[in-house]
Parts: C-alpha cells; sequence; structure tokens
C-alpha cells in the first residue's frame, strides 16, 4: 500500500505542477547528455573486455593448413611473405599479377644464417 501512495504522489507530482512554467536547464540537459554519453562509452569497453577475455561474439580466424606469418611491403603493390603450409615455412614474393616461390625458410634459424647458406648455395 505504501508503495502505490508513492507511486501516486511521483507520477501526481508533474500533473499538480502543470500551472508552473519552468524553462529547461541547459546544465541540467548537458548532464543528461554526459550520462547518457558515459553509458554508451562503458557499454562499449564492456563488450570489448568480453571479446578479448574469450567470450567470442564475433566470429574466430579459423586455424587452417595455411597460415600467413608475416607480410613485408617493398614499395607499390609488391610485398614479401612468409607463408607457412603443413609445417613448411616459406617466402613468397607477391605483385599486382602474380606470387612467386622464392625460397624454403629453415624453421627455428636466426634469419642471418639463413641469408649466409643461401648465398652459400648460390655461388
Amino acid at each position: 500500500m505504501r508503495l502505490l501512495a508513492c507511486l501516486f504522489v511521483f507520477v501526481a507530482q508533474p500533473v499538480f505542477a502543470a500551472d508552473t512554467i519552468v524553462a529547461p536547464s541547459l546544465l541540467g540537459s548537458s548532464l543528461k547528455m554526459l550520462a547518457a554519453f558515459a553509458v554508451v562509452i562503458g557499454i562499449l569497453l564492456l563488450l570489448y573486455a568480453a571479446s578479448r577475455k574469450g567470450f567470442r561474439m564475433l566470429p574466430q580466424k579459423k586455424n587452417g593448413l595455411i597460415q600467413v606469418l608475416e607480410t613485408r611491403p617493398l614499395g607499390g603493390r609488391k610485398f614479401l611473405c612468409v607463408v607457412k603450409v603443413r609445417g613448411e615455412e616459406m617466402l613468397l614474393g607477391m605483385s599486382n599479377d602474380r606470387i612467386e616461390y622464392l625460397s624454403k625458410v629453415p624453421s627455428g634459424d636466426k634469419f642471418s644464417e639463413t641469408l649466409q647458406q643461401l648465398e652459400g648455395e648460390k655461388s
């Protein structure tokens, strides 16, 4: 019963106060806007945190047989890519109209050692 009485007071108050006109406050409107903005930013941050923790709402990247480990631009539309296919790492050269196999990259070696081995094979 008290709940109904309190509800009546809050609902009926604007009806009884309708004969007095109050101009809207700029400060009040600004505070409402900032509160709504804070709520929206808070919801976005919660969704971001949930997606980082493992609650995947977005589709996951599938772990297939082909993985692009690294890509480096060479200029224009030319790239070098290190690709792993069935446990083998390969260096590919990519351009607009073609993809070329450049060499096999031994896994676990440092790049400088691999480069010296490849230079030794050429000469």
